[in-house]
């Protein structure tokens, strides 16, 4: 996707300290505790509550998005070129930073070029994010998970409930949410529930779900969290069934950790309809029919709020044709979406406007 405005890309130096010791990334697991674009502005791709761990073994990358489910993983494998990572022939991680208890890269795809393009994350080590969690509860025998200090399923049994559940001839929807008690000492797990809908069909669904967690103890990594009298894991579940031929669906997250949607409302009603009225957009631009031009892009950013380009398009064609108004109004939803570029114009060029 090309982008018409011209933004002034910043000089990013990528000459990294030969000091690097690459071997720091043998057999290890690091978790994400902040991620941006290279320029600073915000990933629109990715939520504050988002779980990521890498695990490395050997030249093989392993990327963990659920923080319930170990064995649910992307897993690929990556050439070692000094400080690159490169898992194919046009990607890969280029390493910033890396000590033993911090790694920093910057993903590289090749033509992609622009730094409010290109992710940057930063990680910790994620035996030591544990240990302070455990340091930091050690006087409490009941502690509450979060989404980066959890137990976690040695196995996917939730997909296994799903098809079992779906075998079973159970073709309604259900949904639930309460909490999964672990107790490690005793050794045994406990659901808890509150049920929102009271008709049979969902306490049905629910009690299977309840029936397969609680025999299935063994299944759960307790490790870093042996001590504890009781972990708490506030979960939130759907299952949704279609008839026989259709597609059931299940998920499974913590609730009451994030409200992602009031924190940072990004929206995406159509990806489909935002690319094709930025084709329109830029096809009427190059035919110099600017205010078809603005509508399309405008169109397109409202079909998918991610879509920045158009926006900065939108700015380009109204600072040339001096109609400031509407390029604020494209740069404030840039400085909403806290990009870099557009929220620097916007102090700029709308300050007290």
């Amino acid at each position: 996707m090309y982008k018409f405005f011209l933004i002034l890309f910043l000089s990013v130096s990528l000459q990294l300290s030969s000091q690097i010791n690459t071997q720091l990334l043998a057999n290890s697991s690091w978790t994400r505790v902040k991620f941006s674009m290279l320029d600073g502005s915000r990933d629109l791709l990715q939520m504050p509550s988002q779980v990521l761990v890498w695990k490395i073994k050997g030249n093989n990358l392993c990327l963990f998005t659920d923080a319930l489910i170990l064995d649910k993983a992307s897993c690929m494998d990556f050439k070692l070129e000094k400080e690159l990572m490169k898992t194919s022939d046009l990607a890969g991680y280029q390493i910033e930073k890396l000590t033993a208890d911090s790694l920093v890269v910057i993903q590289r795809i090749v033509g992609i070029d622009s730094p409010d393009k290109i992710k940057k994350t930063w990680f910790i080590k994620s035996s030591i994010v544990l240990n302070n969690f455990v340091k930091e509860k050690k006087n409490d025998s009941i502690i509450i998970a979060s989404k980066n200090f959890t137990p976690s399923l040695k196995r996917n049994i939730i997909s296994e409930i799903l098809e079992n559940y779906s075998q079973k001839d159970f073709f309604y929807n259900f949904s639930s949410k309460g909490n999964i008690l672990i107790f490690p000492k005793k050794q045994k797990v406990e659901v808890e529930t509150e049920y929102k809908d009271e008709t049979k069909a969902n306490q049905k669904g629910i009690a299977f779900f309840k029936t397969t967690i609680e025999k299935n103890y063994h299944l759960w990594d307790l490790t870093g969290f042996e001590s504890f009298e009781k972990i708490i894991i506030p979960y939130e579940m759907s299952i949704k069934n279609g008839n026989r031929s259709g597609l059931s669906t299940m998920g499974i997250r913590f609730y009451g950790f994030s409200n992602d949607a009031k924190e940072f409302p990004v929206f995406t009603k159509n990806k489909f309809a935002s690319t094709d009225n930025f084709n329109k957009g830029m096809d009427a631009l190059n035919k110099q029919k600017f205010d078809n031009a603005i509508y399309f892009f405008n169109e397109a950013y409202d079909n998918d709020n991610t879509n920045t380009d158009a926006l900065y398009n939108i700015v380009s064609i109204s600072l040339a044709q001096n109609k400031s108004d509407i390029a604020c109004t494209a740069l404030k939803k840039l400085n909403d979406l806290e990009q870099t570029e557009g929220a620097k114009l916007y102090n700029e060029k709308c300050a007290g406007k």
